[in-house]
């Protein structure tokens, strides 16, 4: 279960990644709007990975359920991935002005949103990995 999970997480980082570098490209203006078929098919794949990851987690995680939930670095490692799903659920709302317009043309909030949104993913990401090798080593 550990290699799934690893796997798991593996695979949503690099989707994840791989819609990021489109996403920065529309960002920078390399890129007037992003296909929607393909957003919404990394955003599918990005929700295959999470769900993965947190079937694989619950599985790691039951036979040391009260050790693990007690551990206030793991309820931290759970913080990231509860807000990495809130900020996919976020991303799934906000990623469709990307399929009209160019990012230069959205409200000053639109742009705050995503460029929130985005910072919130990767910081999310960078402190699940690191409370969990953190944890676990």
């Amino acid at each position: 279960m550990v290699v799934l999970h690893i796997l798991s997480f593996g695979f949503v980082l690099g989707v994840t990644a791989i819609a990021d570098k489109e996403a920065f490209a529309w960002v920078r203006g390399l890129k007037s709007h992003l296909d929607q078929k393909t957003m919404r098919g990394y955003h599918a794949l990005i929700w295959i990975g999470l769900i993965s990851l947190i079937v694989t987690g619950i599985f790691l995680v039951y036979p040391y359920k009260v050790y693990l939930l007690s551990d206030l670095l793991f309820d931290i490692k759970l913080f990231f991935v509860l807000i990495l799903v809130i900020n996919a659920l976020l991303i799934g709302r906000l990623m469709d002005v990307s399929f009209q317009l160019p990012f230069r043309a959205l409200s000053s909030h639109d742009k705050t949103s995503l460029v929130v949104s985005g910072a919130i993913s990767v910081f999310c990401w960078a402190g699940a990995l690191a409370s969990a090798l953190w944890l676990f080593s």
